[in-house]
């Protein structure tokens, strides 16, 4: 999953070079995998998780460029929504909820049951506790309070990120004179829906700007490169490796372990980046991935920390039955358009509909055969259970702390920013 996930980065940063620059993609995608490779070989995770830091606020200052300056060619807000209407009329773009009771109504083809079970139930709360690239995160924390900070402290920029993912998009709706195609599909002389950020940064930014810009996205594509680098690289040596290989090794051979792990998984990345180029749209392809592993996960871990009766056997069944239908319902999909009404409840039903409800049916398929294998199988003794199923663990709180630093006050915070957002842009 890492791997696959970090093909996207690499690719992406590759759109970027060949946009702004006038790159060949094939020349950018092996001079950013070069790069990346080079720093987190020589690091390991503290290089990764540094850099992340320090990128993290190029990315935004970079970044925020593009949508200052497009509402100010728009007119702000409402300049913006008139051009977007006027451009395509009859379709709503700028409205989260009020689109979404029926399937037709909207230009995804969805339905609010894909966004609130399909997305928000499955899928981001599935990658927020099971991508191991946002795991390895909380686990190099200082103290629990740290551990559970994090997540909280990252939910408030998420809700920020459509500022500069996805008004930029809707900037580009509005001012861009081409006609953008998906990336699958497309042509000499014309443009992806991938190509809207560095084709956006083009037409605002002189030589300063347009380098901060660059370097905002380049740094951004580099730091999820290099953190699914470097977790993919953990999971082998310390996971896989070190606890069914060779056990009784001496740490310097497992540090040269992840470091080739590192390399072999830079070249993986590779292929995998010429693979997200046949997808109409990166997301589309993020999403898929989400289907095939972390819907299917989320379901297994949910049911195997909560329930202590699971065991081994249900949580293998489970997990494999639901990759195998997330697959399955993904291949059909796309050789036969029919299967798009029966798996996505619509034929109107775009990718990135389809991406939702493939992984909600293949979550609720994991679910159901883990707890009907659990049925007919040996549950594990209490004891062996200890420090793996919360109702057996003796769970670690924080330390007292004033109101202001406790996390339950800045989670409750962030719940109720959430709820406003919601209200604003319904």
């Amino acid at each position: 999953m890492t791997i696959l996930m970090s093909g996207v980065n690499m690719y992406a940063m590759a759109v970027v070079m060949k946009v702004v620059l006038g790159w060949n993609i094939n020349f950018s995608i092996w001079l950013s995998s070069l790069t990346v490779g080079i720093y987190v070989a020589a690091g390991g995770l503290f290089s990764a998780i540094f850099n992340e830091v320090l990128q993290f606020f190029l990315i935004w200052f970079g970044a925020l460029i593009i949508p200052i300056l497009g509402l100010i060619e728009t007119g702000g807000w409402k300049g913006m929504v008139a051009r977007i209407q006027q451009n395509f009329p009859g379709q709503d773009y700028t409205h989260a909820w009020s689109t979404l009771g029926r399937f037709q109504d909207n230009p995804m083809g969805m339905h609010w049951t894909g966004i609130v079970f399909g997305l928000g139930a499955v899928q981001a709360m599935g990658y927020w506790t099971t991508d191991f690239l946002v795991v390895q995160r909380v686990l190099s924390a200082k103290d629990i309070r740290s551990a559970k900070m994090a997540p909280i402290i990252g939910s408030f920029f998420k809700m920020a990120v459509p500022l500069i993912v996805i008004l930029p998009g809707l900037l580009g709706l509005a001012v861009l004179p081409m006609h953008l195609v998906p990336a699958s599909s497309l042509q000499p002389g014309q443009y992806s829906y991938n190509e809207v950020l560095p084709l956006m940064l083009a037409r605002y930014c002189g030589p300063g700007l347009l380098g901060l810009g660059i370097t905002a996205l380049v740094a951004g594509f580099m730091a999820g490169m290099a953190g699914n680098v470097s977790a993919s690289a953990t999971v082998w040596t310390y996971d896989i490796y070190r606890p069914f290989l060779r056990k009784t090794a001496p740490d310097q051979h497992y540090v040269s372990m992840g470091r080739w792990c590192t390399l072999i998984g830079l070249f993986v990345s590779i292929g995998t980046a010429y693979l997200a180029m046949g997808f109409a749209s990166i997301m589309d392809y993020v999403q898929a991935l989400f289907g095939f592993f972390i819907a299917p996960l989320f379901g297994t871990v949910l049911l195997g920390m909560l329930w202590k009766r699971v065991s081994c056997a249900a949580g293998f069944w489970g997990l494999l039955a639901g990759t195998l239908s997330s697959v399955t319902m993904f291949t059909l999909m796309k050789l036969d358009h029919r299967w798009v009404g029966v798996f996505a409840l619509s034929p109107n039903a775009q990718g990135l509909a389809q991406d939702m409800y493939q992984a909600l049916w293949s979550c609720v398929t994991c679910v159901v055969v883990t707890v009907l294998v659990t049925l007919v199988t040996k549950p594990r003794p209490d004891e062996e259970l200890k420090g793996l199923v919360y109702a057996l663990t003796e769970v670690a709180h924080e330390e007292h702390t004033s109101f202001l630093r406790r996390p339950l006050f800045w989670g409750v915070a962030a719940v109720a920013v959430l709820v406003v957002l919601q209200i604003i842009f319904w």
